[in-house]
């Protein structure tokens, strides 16, 4: 059983109950974009700091797809991904860390070794060697290395010379992928056409996620050019958002702006495939034209998902095309471009459902976001508390889901909060991790036997597992690796990265988009070393001693080993006693580190474009903005403009940012009566056919128009079956999200009107009290109270909630008859009891409804829009809550009080 040729006219499907549906996982992404990271050792968690030999063993790297998200390697999830869609044979290409990823595989698989050198191909393949493993009953994983590829290009080739691919089709999957898309329909769709058109031989799978956006902040003077230098670098320091800034979504590259052609008419066949953001002008044959008349679609609001479903023709391409070193830009371009007839290889795109969510984590910026999107469960059932169990290590993952997206782990040993401790989801804390009082976490993820003592501030991080990090250290947008240590009243701002074993020391203010490692240089042809020329000089960095090493940093490990000790309710921890043996010979740079930290600072090499000496310093320059772009928390306006600029430079059509922004200011006279989540009396009229448009009057990305995505969200919350578990409903309204680039707030909006509108059909042409209006939405509470909390993640969605009610009660647009909402919604007290049951049910918070108070009581007591908060039932209702905020407020200050006396 061979390949299957274009030519051989054979049915696949004949010999289907011979075949094993087969899949190929690159599991190297050919990107520095998580350097230093993937040149430190693997090493199971509760291992050591890596030593300097350790980094230099080839082989021992850390692949991409061991990186832990949300404490699990991402092989793991990809692993369960492909063995839940029917895959039985699994190859995993590695080209660094080969040895790392058979240990892991090895040490999880529920079988064992099955095999090693299998002897296909022969030769040295570049070092290529296999070992098959049985990962369970339906699954064996097979590890191929070819340590000599330097891009897919070659791994591919490699891959059909071993000619071990048999199945027809194959699965072929980038190792950065997180995904729950249902692949049996993409299946059954190739198959079909493969089996009447030889020709088509691809399948590459494509998600609707919107394309650029505008923001919403608008701080301007009115005239367009104030401040204009703080205008071209919204990343410096402490520089404002500005209006009209563009934003990515967060799931694209950064260095891709995917521009598609496909024909609707023949199963989405591409016809163009562009990524690249600096060509200003795309090309489409005209022979397309004349074989696809009708419905041609070219659009920028689709993410490559990054799995595709192939015929082997596909690596027979790569084999007889032997310049072709990426699997998209130039073997997906060239072949969908294709004008001769005979010479054509088709590929389509198989766009995913609703529901289905997919995203790739090949940079920190997106892997922060993925990592967030799955404990909000938008990839579910890929969840911290459906995590698989196994007998040790990172796998042994079992959470508990609190309120507001908190994960806390249920096996090991059970996690230590201080009572004064914030926590705001989504966050996830791992075992054995301990918090002390007055600390502040905020989106991030905790790994194992982490220690965070008192005052610490953490948001939008990551600590990987083993983590120490001091009282009043404050970390922002931050990827701390195993074993590392951060003192005392350390800041370190956005985008840093801080590597295994490494120490920031104590008072250091590390400035945002820093790299720290301790891992060894990489040695390779290219003269540039990858971290900081600086390392020469004596001055600025020093060589530390074996015993001076030790001295220090086993007194340092005393001291706050005893803080953490004096520590109330903090536990004594496992960092401490592994970072005490911690002895690495490196190069350090102190004056960044500070005299007591650890490590040297990774500078990224040039990319290959820049390899001319009188372009070195442009080349430097290059390397590190790129770097920027990748990390965490990088606003990314500046590279919207520089594409818009490479782009329209040589085009003479009338297009400049100038026209845009005047465009823009013209909007602004329209006013601000398109925000859909303003009420009938704030100038919304209740006609949203101008829903696409933002606050500026511009084209919202991704939005169609004529779509009022409040009134869909709120359909889709009617259509839903209450018999049905609510984490369905959550899961369409994301999507939904996702595809019309819509706000939480949207979502509240539309569940709330969907919610009074099913409280009135109930009720019929029965006269409405208070009384029984608000019983009817206690019982409503009890199955949609869990989605409005997990649809609120701040005071602006608990606000749309309210304005929506306000909005009702008024008679603007909203549920069934706008006279008979506002009918029962608008009389006293309905509104007030209302508002007191969404708080005591935990819906709005006070901060919500004190915001909202005070927005209403700025407004004219004549306005319709003050009519309801000036209600007497419910100034009484916020005078009691301003009480009751007062008192527990006195009683905690008391509390505190008693404490420290004692």
């Amino acid at each position: 059983m061979g390949k299957c040729s274009a030519s051989s006219g054979s049915d696949p499907s004949d010999n289907k109950h011979e075949q094993k549906l087969q899949a190929v996982l690159l599991t190297d992404t050919f990107s520095d974009a998580f350097h230093p990271i993937t040149f430190e050792p693997y090493s199971a968690v509760g291992g050591d700091g890596a030593t300097s030999a350790d980094a230099a063993a080839k082989g021992r790297e850390r692949p991409l797809a061991l990186c832990p998200l949300n404490n699990v390697p991402l092989l793991h999830h990809t692993i369960g991904f492909l063995q839940g869609s029917g895959v039985e044979e699994l190859f995993l290409l590695c080209s660094s860390g080969a040895d790392a990823l058979e240990e892991y595989v090895r040490s999880y698989a529920g079988g064992g070794k099955a095999s090693g050198n299998n002897g296909q191909g022969g030769g040295d393949g570049g070092g290529a060697t296999d070992n098959k493993i049985v990962w369970s009953s339906k699954l064996t994983i097979t590890t191929l290395r070819f340590t000599d590829c330097k891009n897919v290009g070659d791994a591919l080739r490699e891959l059909d010379r071993r000619n071990v691919i048999k199945s027809d089709p194959f699965v072929l999957m980038q190792g950065d992928v997180v995904t729950n898309v249902d692949l049996r329909e993409a299946m059954e769709g190739h198959k079909r056409r493969r089996k009447e058109d030889s020709a088509a031989i691809m399948t590459v799978l494509l998600q609707e996620v919107g394309g650029w956006g505008l923001d919403d902040d608008d701080d301007d003077d009115g005239d367009g050019a104030a401040d204009e230098n703080a205008m071209e670098n919204p990343n410096a320091p402490d520089n404002r958002p500005r209006r009209r800034n563009h934003q990515l979504p967060p799931l694209r590259s950064s260095t891709d702006d995917l521009l598609l052609a496909l024909d609707a008419t023949h199963d989405n066949r591409i016809l163009l495939w562009d990524s690249k953001p600096r060509n200003s002008t795309s090309s489409i044959p005209t022979i397309f034209f004349q074989e696809n008349s009708s419905a041609i679609t070219l659009t920028r609001n689709h993410l490559d998902v990054g799995i595709d479903v192939c015929s082997p023709d596909v690596l027979a391409r790569f084999s007889d095309e032997f310049d072709y070193r990426e699997l998209r830009s130039q073997f997906v371009a060239n072949c969908v471009a294709e004008e001769e007839v005979g010479l054509q290889s088709r590929i389509f795109g198989h766009i995913t459902k609703r529901g289905e969510y997919s995203g790739r984590m090949g940079d920190p910026r997106r892997y922060h976001r993925v990592s967030m999107d799955l404990l909000r469960r938008w990839c579910y059932p890929l969840v911290p508390d459906n995590y698989g169990h196994c007998e040790n290590g990172w796998c042994s993952s079992s959470y508990v889901m609190e309120r507001h997206f908190v994960y806390r782990a249920s096996w090991g040993k059970r996690s230590h909060v201080g009572r004064s401790t914030r926590l705001i989801g989504p966050l996830l804390i791992g075992p054995d991790s301990s918090i002390g009082e007055r600390c502040s976490l905020q989106r991030s993820v905790l790994g194992p036997n982490c220690t965070l003592i008192d005052n610490c501030t953490i948001k939008d991080s990551h600590l990987w597992g083993n983590v120490l990090v001091e009282e009043d250290a404050w970390l922002h947008g931050v990827v701390v690796c195993e074993g590392a240590i951060i003192r005392k009243g350390a800041v370190v701002e956005r985008g840093c990265v801080i590597g295994r074993g490494c120490v920031v020391g104590e008072g250091i203010h590390l400035k945002e988009f820093t790299r720290v490692t301790c891992a060894a240089e990489v040695e390779g042809d290219d003269e540039y070393s990858g971290f900081d020329d600086s390392s020469s000089s004596g001055s600025e960095m020093e060589l530390s001693s074996s015993d001076g090493s030790d001295s220090g940093d086993e007194d340092a490990s005393e001291d706050s080993y005893e803080k953490v000790k004096s520590s109330e309710d903090v536990i004594a921890d496992v960092a401490l006693e592994k970072m005490a043996d911690l002895n690495i010979a490196t190069i350090t740079n102190y004056e960044i580190v500070g005299k007591d930290g650890l490590g040297r600072v990774y500078v990224p090499s040039p990319q290959d474009d820049y390899d001319s000496d009188d372009e070195e310093e442009e080349a430097q320059t290059a390397a590190m903005e790129l770097m920027k772009t990748q990390s965490i928390g990088y606003e990314m306006t500046l590279i919207y403009r520089k594409w818009l600029k490479l782009q329209v430079e040589d085009v003479d059509d009338g297009f400049s940012l100038d026209a845009m922004d005047s465009d823009s200011d013209d909007a602004d006279a329209m006013g601000d009566g398109w925000a859909n989540d303003a009420p009938v009396g704030a100038g919304a009229t209740g006609n949203n056919s101008n829903d696409h448009l933002d606050s500026d009057g511009m084209q919202i990305a991704g939005r169609q128009r004529g779509v009022d995505v409040v009134r869909e969200l709120r359909d889709i919350c009617l259509d839903h079956e209450m018999s049905t578990p609510v984490e369905n409903l959550r899961i369409e309204l994301n999507s939904f999200k996702f595809s019309q680039n819509a706000t939480y707030a949207n979502c509240c909006q539309g569940a709330t009107m969907a919610v009074v509108e099913k409280i009135l059909e109930e009720m019929g042409g029965e006269s409405i009290s208070p009384a029984k209006l608000v019983a009817s939405l206690k019982k409503m509470l009890e199955y949609w109270g869990p989605l409005f909390q997990s649809l609120c993640i701040g005071t602006g969605e608990e606000k749309a909630i309210i304005r929506s009610l306000e909005n009702m009660a008024l008679g603007g647009s909203g549920a069934g008859s706008p006279s008979r909402s506002a009918g029962v919604l608008g009389k006293e007290p309905a509104f007030r009891f209302l508002l007191q049951t969404l708080h005591d049910r935990e819906i709005v918070n006070e901060e919500a409804i004190f915001e909202w108070a005070a927005e209403r009581r700025e407004e004219s007591r004549d306005s319709p829009t003050s009519t309801l908060f000036w209600q007497q039932p419910t100034q009484d209702f916020l005078e009691w809550l301003e009480q009751d905020s007062g008192s527990s407020s006195e009683e905690e200050d008391s509390d505190g009080s008693e404490e420290d006396g004692d």
